[in-house]
């Protein structure tokens, strides 16, 4: 089937709004907190040491990463916190502020039929933290005994949607997902996709990560290429010309979508539409991306199609752009294809240049972050771009946010394995910032 005939087979399917946000990032712990930094171009990668190497070892010491700091989440038992992997105690916190701000904090009302409200959310590496300080536990410490008798359940997937589906009595569709770097946005577009098929009115989606909180994760990126500098705020360089790879991060980002003439219909108020996603594969290598940029290019026009989107009416890319040589250069061959000429006059933000990448909850987080900003007539930006690759030639935003009317949104996210996802984002038609389209900084 050609694109614009599945675009024409959806266009009666039911519109899904995004009516509320939750972020616990390196940023900050809420959305006003962390979009008002990433607004000013503020660096939140800091000097990072794995707690749980050893001296011996300097090679992983001096390292850096996105952590989260000053969390707290109130109301949670500590012996139930005890039991869990930070990434997810993250999304917990998340998903409250998504909700509150969707007006579904309280599962004990009748705003909504739980029956018909679930989740997909995922982490890349799920349970890894608490894998690493079991295996401690039991051979470092020598004390088998002493591991929790839930360690089991609480490394699954689903102990994330588990702990949601129960806080908040989302009874309806409920998927844990692994979609290595890509896992948020995938979440996103899945959870829509529940929404569209009529098996629920409201999806709880995104994705959770703490897993550079274990040594073998961590040490694995290390031996991969991970950033090392004296320089943490520089660490980070989307686009940028000598850029080293990505800087390893964690948080987590929530959004709550809803069937949109139910949450009009219960007065929501309507952050954005998800008009249209794609997945694919690119099919090539299980870590380097098709080189030309062509299988990238493929899920934005699928997106695009899907929504009813012409490349022209794009105004602003959220960057999945984790900073590796090869692939940077691929997502701006890619928009360059997608977006022919219109590509010169599209805003493309990398966020990951602020709060690194949180690999499973990357996509959800910048998602987010760029819906909100969005909400303000705002495109984020791309720090660290002081000398650009010659070869990355787009508007990339630097250092500053910039005024921009944005009404039509593409979110990227890549991963491992081949995975690609890209999102279509609208600003509602009733109620977008008419900001100008000058290039001023914020």
């Amino acid at each position: 089937m050609r694109p614009s005939s599945l675009a024409l087979s959806r266009s009666s399917l039911p519109q899904v709004a995004v009516t509320g946000l939750g972020l616990v990032c390196p940023l900050g712990n809420d959305v006003p907190t962390a979009l008002a930094r990433a607004v000013r171009g503020d660096s939140a990668i800091r000097a990072y040491r794995s707690p749980w190497v050893d001296p011996g070892h300097p090679q992983l010491h001096q390292r850096v990463g996105g952590t989260v700091v000053d969390f707290a989440f109130d109301g949670l038992d500590p012996r139930f916190a005890a039991r869990q992997e930070p990434g997810v105690l993250f999304g917990l916190a998340a998903a409250a502020e998504a909700l509150g701000q969707a007006g579904l904090a309280d599962a004990g009302g009748d705003d909504i039929d739980r029956d018909r409200a679930g989740c997909v959310v995922g982490s890349g590496l799920a349970g890894a933290e608490l894998w690493h300080r079991a295996l401690h536990t039991a051979y470092a410490g020598g004390r088998p005994d002493e591991i929790a008798r839930m360690t089991a359940i609480s490394i699954t997937g689903t102990a994330i949607t588990g702990q949601l589906a129960i806080r908040h009595q989302l009874r309806g569709p409920s998927v844990a997902i692994a979609n290595a770097c890509a896992t948020g946005s995938s979440a996103i577009a899945l959870g829509a996709d529940q929404i569209r098929l009529g098996r629920a009115d409201v999806m709880l989606v995104g994705g959770c990560e703490s897993s550079m909180r274990s040594l073998v994760s961590y040490a694995s990126f290390v031996a991969a290429g991970m950033n090392a500098t004296d320089d943490p705020a520089a660490a980070c360089t989307p686009f940028a010309a000598g850029r080293r790879g990505f800087v390893l991060a964690e948080g987590a980002g929530m959004l709550v979508l809803e069937r949109l003439d139910h949450a009009r219909a219960r007065g929501a108020r309507v952050l954005a539409v998800l008009a249209g996603s794609a997945i694919t594969n690119d099919a090539y290598h299980v870590i380097s991306p098709e080189p030309s940029g062509a299988a990238w290019a493929r899920v934005i026009r699928l997106a695009l199609a899907e929504a009813g989107v012409a490349a022209d009416e794009v105004d602003a890319v959220s960057a999945h752009a984790t900073a590796t040589p090869q692939g940077d250069v691929a997502e701006t061959r890619a928009l360059h294809a997608v977006l022919g000429r219109h590509a010169a006059a599209v805003p493309v933000s990398a966020t990951k240049s602020m709060h690194g990448h949180a690999f499973g909850a990357a996509g959800a987080i910048e998602t987010a972050l760029a819906i909100a900003a969005m909400r303000d007539g705002l495109v984020l930006p791309t720090i660290n771009l002081a000398q650009r690759d010659p070869d990355c030639d787009l508007d990339y935003v630097p250092d500053r946010a910039r005024r921009h009317p944005v009404r039509v949104l593409v979110k990227n996210g890549f991963g491992a394995g081949g995975v690609a996802t890209s999102l279509v984002l609208r600003a509602d038609v009733d109620d977008v910032v008419d900001a100008p389209r000058a290039r001023a900084t914020a």
